[in-house]
């Protein structure tokens, strides 16, 4: 009698009822259903008590998925919970909703200080700002784009209104509260929650409580170990001191992004990768052979690797061996979208005003600038009266259009899908513009590389 295959979704399961019955099946021969149906939650979390908390078995918890709705959070407090990597994000947009001043985050430390005031001015002020030039810039728009006979009323206001929030936005304080929605597991959860229950800022480290004792009426077990890090909070600080004796005379290269470490022989060890994977050769000898090959011969071989790659296509996995650093200095508002790359690796420094800030050219085209540079002014002054008794809470105050330092280690595929994907014309231009020239970088030292991209540069 043929065995009939079964493929099924197991809905209507707690979390960690689900995570034990895929645990399960490593020592029971029983369908995963029947396993489900057989347990509940006080079974469930005895399983994951014994095994996953006593005996370390945390992949267990990767079955338990949550999906967590965070309401009202401010734009910086987004950033520290998304530099999780293994998880998944939706945002509320600057580019399509329109933010007040009624909604940003006040800390209580500030409030209850002298610096009160400078704070509230330089949010207000902001957000004012904001405001103010949305009627104003949807005048301007309005002359740039003309409705056409084809475009209905409705999806031609819906039209100037992304192009106004998608120039005005960089007004907006990282104070701005916003939502976020999050799914992730159980086992990234508990270390997601320790990273911010070791936050040096007060926002993070409340945040991380209310999402444990959320998430733990859920996963009640599986969340035990999510504590405050003696290790995280201290060697942070430790490395922060440590980092200060290198200080000195400024000299920071104001490009927009730079390569700063690469494997020369990268072509030579991709090519080898996919040569080790069809041949019985260790690594070593396949790379000699290669050495030897021409020109040509590595070119041929590394164009069809790309050969009949489709948009929707991910280039092989031998695309990972090769791997680069880039230093890259951008904008705040468009670090929210970079930042969503989270297989590479990302270092983010906080948020200071000393790398000065965009200027959306229709702002000044529609001749606002002075007004807009005026918003940035005036929240610059106030980030240097807080930081000096508030060095973390400072960065609150300032708008988005100010630019921050990423170091980004990526492999090849990783490169691949982020020139193609951020160099596209529906993009914004201040990423469009690092991912082109990311392009030019990677192609001045890898040209057989470069030559498989796909990049718009329009």
């Amino acid at each position: 009698m043929a065995v009939k295959r079964r493929i099924y979704t197991l809905n209507g399961y707690p979390p960690e009822v689900i995570a034990v019955a895929f645990a399960k099946t490593s020592r029971s021969p029983e369908p995963f259903d029947k396993n489900a149906s057989e347990l509940n939650e006080d079974k469930s979390r005895q399983f994951h008590e014994k095994w996953v908390i006593n005996y370390g078995h945390s992949s267990i918890a990767e079955h338990a998925v949550l999906s967590l709705a965070m309401e009202n959070v401010s734009i910086l407090f987004t950033k520290v919970i998304e530099d999780n990597r293994l998880a998944s994000y939706t945002e509320k947009s600057t580019r399509y909703q329109i933010f007040d001043k009624e909604h940003y985050y006040k800390p209580e430390n500030i409030m209850n200080s002298e610096l009160v005031k400078e704070y509230q001015e330089s949010c207000d002020f902001s957000i004012d700002t904001y405001t103010e030039l949305f009627n104003k810039m949807t005048e301007y728009m309005k002359t740039r784009f003309i409705k056409t006979e084809e475009e209905s009323e409705a999806l031609y206001n819906i039209k100037i209104k992304n192009k106004v929030l998608d120039n005005i936005r960089y007004m907006l304080p990282v104070s701005c509260l916003t939502n976020l929605g999050m799914t992730i597991n159980a086992r990234n959860l508990s270390r997601a929650i320790t990273k911010l229950l070791s936050h040096p800022l007060k926002d993070m480290q409340e945040i991380g409580q209310e999402l444990k004792e959320c998430a733990s009426n859920i996963t009640p077990t599986l969340l035990k170990h999510a504590e405050k890090s003696e290790f995280i909070e201290k060697n942070d600080i430790r490395l922060a001191e440590m980092s200060k004796t290198l200080e000195g005379e400024k000299k920071e290269s104001q490009n927009d992004i730079e390569l700063v470490h690469y494997d020369p022989q990268a072509e030579d060890k991709f090519i080898a990768t996919i040569l080790y994977k069809n041949t019985n050769l260790p690594f070593k000898e396949i790379m000699e052979k290669v050495k030897k090959l021409s020109m040509q011969e590595k070119q041929k071989i590394i164009d069809s690797a790309f050969e009949n790659l489709d948009k929707y296509d991910t280039p092989i996995r031998e695309t990972e061996i090769p791997e680069y650093v880039f230093d890259v200095l951008i904008d705040y508002g468009a670090f929210r979208d970079v930042q969503r790359h989270r297989i590479c690796t990302q270092i983010n420094p906080d948020l200071t005003p000393d790398y000065g800030y965009s200027v959306p050219q229709d702002i000044t085209e529609a001749g606002f600038e002075l007004h807009y540079r005026e918003c940035m002014e005036k929240a610059n002054l106030a980030f240097k009266k807080i930081k000096e008794k508030f060095p973390k809470e400072a960065q609150y105050v300032l708008p988005l259009a100010y630019r921050k330092r990423l170091l980004l280690k990526m492999n090849l595929r990783e490169v691949f899908h982020f020139i193609r994907l951020r160099s596209g014309k529906t993009g914004h231009i201040s990423y469009r513009r690092i991912a082109q020239k990311m392009h030019t970088l990677v192609n001045e030292v890898h040209p057989m590389f470069g030559k498989n991209l796909v990049v718009d540069k329009s």
